[in-house]
């Protein structure tokens, strides 16, 4: 508007405002609302149009190479799936306008000769043929709470339409329409349409199919495509066409337990979920791994074993590949609903690497350190007596062997050296949330190193995949659109490349599991397994530089599994699936790194001391940079031949399985091994008369010893091995020794 129209403009107002007449008036009323019309809607706030804007909406759900993982349901059922204005195609927005309102882009949200028309041509039929409605009054009638066929709710229905129209753009209105509208068959919205009736994305349909989309809006029943074909072939040809080849689409429901706990993971943050989101999942190697699963489920049905589940990572940035919360969702006998990804178990021996780990971090243990698998008791008031999974006692054996073949004894001994909350910090820090819930870490107590504590595969897998990623530990990623997460550089990359070496050791393995094929791959792997105490859980860890796999089997009902399975069958999964990923590779790129402040070094496997002359077995062991190791003393040529001298605490072992060698005794203090100092003991009256206190002594410079139980001699002259047993007696007890010139006593209560 230029200068001049503006003076003319000003001029005729103030010349027929000061002398109005009456059809100025109105001109200016008029004027005047049509201008304010639209400016108050658009800020008076409008409840019902916001709440029908945050209307709940399908989520699209992809794996990682775009294909559809699921469409997820609304909550009152059906799909309502959203697409942007842009996405959708410009032929199929000119349908629906052409069929629902041919002014749609040339009136305000009421289209009066739209209305006219109809009344007029419903009245000459004598019956509706024809309805007036815009696309913004469709959605007037839908945000408005008076559901009533009144007057009354006709002209809401027009003050709606109005209001909609001042808030909203036309192509937003379009839009908003094009994804609400109801096509019957429980799908809302073109999208969802499109897909229910043809299997369809949008940019895919044919002509005759949008014509029909464009048809079942007026009556979703009578021009069902898939149900009533034939009254498609009075529209168009190529409708009648599209009509002949219209099939319900099956829609996906892939990995239900991971789409479950995305879901529950925003209703946790009260966050609506995307109309997409573009997981890390990989679908075709989950229906592998799936495959290999159910198979292994198939096979344990005679023990008992009902339910199983599997977590799969990427090394490179702790996204999850697969996520299988059990065998058969469906099967409701056996809670297959229950997701075992997240279910916390007992993981038996499986937590044994971050225990050694830490050892090895604080010091206290190498791969060469010498651990006594020998019968032993810890504790003061809980008495912990750990036995290995054959019952069987393997005297010395070196850490790397004590690891690799998951025996308990030494295990627990570590445990009590660095302390359980030193442990539980570190567990901590590998993500073990569900130790912290009822203090059940705590409880475990020295249990905790033999996995008495509850965990998830959730947690054990990312945890145990520190060891191939150098010691840093990374939270799991489960979308695309995750910002990446914070690593934490939980052991020294030199410690985690020694559990590497351990867990990779086929030779070291063999004295738990023997040559078995079950951990045997073509490329470097690590593998680590546990069993909970009653067998009714088994557990099988496994990783490569690239992925690390997790799997679980056993029974949500509590049954304890019938046989010793071991792990064997979870451990047979995780090495298919490993080798469906890296098998054919060159073993080369897969390998391991090497320790860099370690060095190899030849010693002698029984003492794990420098190999001397009279050692007769010796291995190449990695040894610290600054460790100065002494020369073997346990080899000891005696009247030419050559001797194994073990240390004292060896004496029962020794006896038991009557080994070649001797026991040195001379040369440590006077010590008892069993019971401790303020150990506690309870009377039972099933069994009085074969009840007793079992004790067992060390050291000492004479070969007899003398007992005095309560001050009173229970034994005089007692031979070596000083292996004794004391009547069980309710009360505060003292057990006192006496070897040559030294002494040693303690004290226990029995209850």
């Amino acid at each position: 508007m230029n200068k001049q129209t503006i003076k003319k403009l000003r001029n005729w107002l103030q010349v027929h405002w000061r002398k109005p007449g009456p059809a100025a008036r109105v001109t200016l009323l008029i004027l005047a609302f049509l201008f304010l019309f639209p400016v108050v809607f658009r800020l008076l706030p409008f409840p019902e149009l916001s709440e029908f804007m945050a209307q709940e909406y399908s989520c699209r759900i992809y794996d990682r190479r775009g294909k559809l993982v699921q469409v997820t349901a609304l909550s009152g059922g059906g799909r309502r799936e959203f697409t942007p204005i842009k996405q959708i195609p410009k032929k199929l927005q000119k349908a629906f306008i052409n069929q629902e309102d041919k002014r749609f882009y040339f009136h305000h949200g009421v289209d009066w000769l739209a209305i006219l028309r109809a009344i007029t041509q419903n009245r000459r039929a004598d019956k509706i043929v024809r309805g007036g409605s815009t696309i913004t009054m469709q959605i007037a009638k839908s945000i408005n709470p008076d559901k009533s066929h009144t007057i009354k709710r006709k002209l809401k229905d027009v003050f709606y339409s109005y209001r909609i129209e001042a808030k909203l753009s036309k192509q937003k209105i379009l839009e908003l329409y094009l994804n609400s509208i109801y096509f019957g068959s429980n799908s809302y919205g073109i999208t969802s349409a499109a897909r229910t009736y043809f299997g369809s994305d949008l940019k895919n349909l044919s002509s005759g199919q949008i014509e029909i989309l464009s048809y079942i809006p007026r009556n979703p029943t009578y021009y069902n495509p898939v149900e009533h074909k034939k009254r498609f072939q009075d529209i168009s040809e190529q409708a009648g066409r599209a009509a002949a080849n219209a099939r319900y689409y099956k829609y996906p429901y892939n990995l239900p337990h991971f789409v479950n706990y995305i879901t529950s993971e925003y209703q946790k943050n009260n966050k609506p979920l995307p109309y997409e989101l573009y997981t890390t999942i990989d679908l075709e190697i989950s229906e592998l791994a799936e495959s290999f699963l159910r198979e292994a489920l198939e096979q344990a049905q005679g023990s008992r074993i009902t339910n199983g589940s599997l977590l799969l990572l990427n090394n490179s940035d702790g996204s999850v590949i697969t996520w299988l919360g059990n065998g058969d969702f469906f099967d409701n006998e056996n809670s297959g609903q229950i997701d075992g990804v997240l279910v916390t178990n007992q993981p038996g021996s499986s937590m044994k690497p971050f225990l050694y780990a830490l050892g090895i971090e604080n010091n206290i243990l190498e791969p060469s350190t010498v651990l006594a698998d020998v019968p032993s008791q810890f504790g003061n008031d809980k008495l912990y007596i750990p036995e290995n999974f054959n019952n069987r006692f393997n005297g010395p054996v070196r850490m790397r062997i004590a690891l690799a073949s998951s025996l308990n004894v030494p295990a627990v001994d570590t445990l009590n050296k660095i302390g359980v909350p030193a442990y539980l910090e570190k567990l901590y820090q590998l993500g073990f949330d569900s130790l912290k819930k009822n203090d059940s870490g705590i409880k475990a107590d020295l249990g905790l190193a033999l996995g008495a504590g509850e965990v998830s595969l959730y947690e054990l897998v990312p945890a145990f995949s520190v060891f191939v990623r150098d010691g840093v530990f990374l939270p799991l990623q489960y979308t695309k659109t995750n910002s990446p997460k914070e690593s934490k550089q939980i052991y020294s990359s030199d410690t985690a490349r020694l559990l590497c070496s351990i867990l990779s050791d086929k030779t070291a393995r063999s004295l738990g599991f023997g040559y078995t094929q079950t951990f045997q791959t073509d490329y470097p792997s690590i593998f680590k397994t546990g069993t909970s105490n009653q067998y009714q859980d088994i557990v099988a860890l496994g990783a490569t530089k690239n992925f690390t796999i997790g799997v679980w089997m056993g029974n949500f009902s509590g049954n304890t599994v019938m046989g010793k399975t071991g792990s064997s069958l979870p451990a047979w999964v995780a090495k298919n699936v490993l080798d469906k990923l890296e098998g054919g590779r060159d073993p080369a790129e897969l390998s391991f790194p090497e320790p860099e402040h370690w060095h190899k070094e030849r010693i002698c496997s029984v003492s794990g001391m420098k190999a001397g002359e009279n050692c007769r077995s010796v291995v190449t062991e990695y040894i610290k940079d600054d460790t100065q190791l002494s020369t073997c003393n346990w080899h000891t040529l005696i009247d030419n031949e050559v001797q194994v001298i073990y240390p004292p605490e060896y004496q029962q072992w020794f006896r038991m399985r009557k080994v070649s060698g001797l026991v040195e005794y001379s040369q440590s203090k006077l010590s008892f091994i069993t019971p401790k100092d303020n150990a506690l003991f309870f009377y039972s009256s099933l069994n009085e008369q074969t009840q007793a206190i079992p004790f067992e002594v060390i050291g000492g410079s004479e070969p007899t010893l003398d007992v005095y139980y309560d001050e009173k001699k229970a034994f005089q002259n007692l031979e070596r091995p000083f292996i004794f047993s004391l009547p069980v007696e309710r009360g505060n007890h003292t057990c006192r020794i006496i070897c040559g010139t030294e002494s040693n006593e303690i004290s226990f209560t029995v209850k």
